[in-house]
């Protein structure tokens, strides 16, 4: 029965990562999404946010805030690892820049594709990954839902909006279904992550990179707001893949980098939802 729940979850998960790049490419052109790459000045800040600030932050905690090695590494992995899936959905919620949200995961995939297996040695000496063994699992969960969607939106905008629906509430059911079924397999074990101190990292990591690229936004509080958030949300999928690959000894490491990412979940959509979509749309 476990078994069944376990392969349900997994799926759970993957409709998730892909439906949000899907919904998130049909509500925007080609055109629209590659437009931001265009600005130099814009792509240096979320560069210099996500790729260089945010990896020296969570160095900078595993030095000062040491955690017990294997939840180190699950926060370590989760705060290198740049291009969350989910970045266009949450920064939709909070009404910022969509597109702009689009052409940033796709840079920060591809740069965290490429930069994950040279500094993973370094982070933690003996483990190792190969680029592809990174870049198959995103290219499948992420490019090929987002393609699909934009060249939809493309052929016909009357199709994308009738899919966009329906397409939301399957995001919203898969969401919802693999965080349930996590705490029913999970349960013991993330209650036991409870009091390591993982939270409270996870919690100070995600105040602190939006607080990074939302000084460092472009433009007034929409550019501010969006690479915010676009810092705040990690690569989920990235950072499980190496947990999975070079960890599957100890769970810590693949349950912290889900904690960090339930943490993000409680704190970005809230407040995204209820604090900056309305000084976004006020404004």
């Amino acid at each position: 029965m476990f078994e069944v729940l376990a392969i349900v979850m997994n799926v759970a998960i993957a409709v998730f990562i892909a439906g949000v790049l899907f919904t998130s490419g049909l509500e925007v052109t080609f055109a629209q999404a590659f437009r931001p790459l265009r600005n130099t000045v814009v792509v240096a800040r979320g560069l210099l946010a996500n790729v260089v600030l945010v990896p020296l932050l969570v160095y900078g905690m595993s030095v000062l805030f040491p955690l017990e090695r294997p939840y180190m590494i699950g926060v370590l992995l989760y705060g290198f690892a740049a291009g969350a899936p989910y970045t266009p959905k949450l920064v939709a919620v909070a009404a910022g820049d969509v597109p702009g949200s689009i052409a940033a995961t796709m840079l920060l995939t591809v740069l965290t594709i490429l930069y994950m297996p040279v500094i993973l040695p370094f982070l933690v000496p003996g483990a190792e990954i190969r680029m592809w063994e990174i870049a198959k699992p995103l290219l499948l969960q992420m490019f090929v839902p987002l393609v699909i969607g934009l060249s939809i939106r493309q052929w016909s905008g009357a199709m994308a909006a009738k899919l966009l629906r329906p397409a939301n509430m399957l995001v919203g059911l898969s969401a919802a279904l693999f965080l349930g079924l996590a705490l029913v397999l999970h349960g013991e074990e993330l209650s036991a992550i409870m009091g390591t101190g993982v939270v409270t990292s996870a919690i100070a990591l995600s105040v602190l990179a939006f607080g990074i690229g939302y000084l460092l936004g472009p433009g007034g509080e929409e550019g501010r707001v969006t690479l915010g958030f676009i810092t705040t949300a990690r690569n989920i999928g990235a950072a499980t893949t190496i947990a999975a690959v070079n960890f599957r000894g100890d769970p810590r490491v693949l349950l912290t980098v889900a904690v960090c990412m339930f943490v993000v979940f409680l704190l970005a959509f809230p407040a995204a939802r209820f604090y900056f979509h309305k000084r976004l749309t006020v404004d």
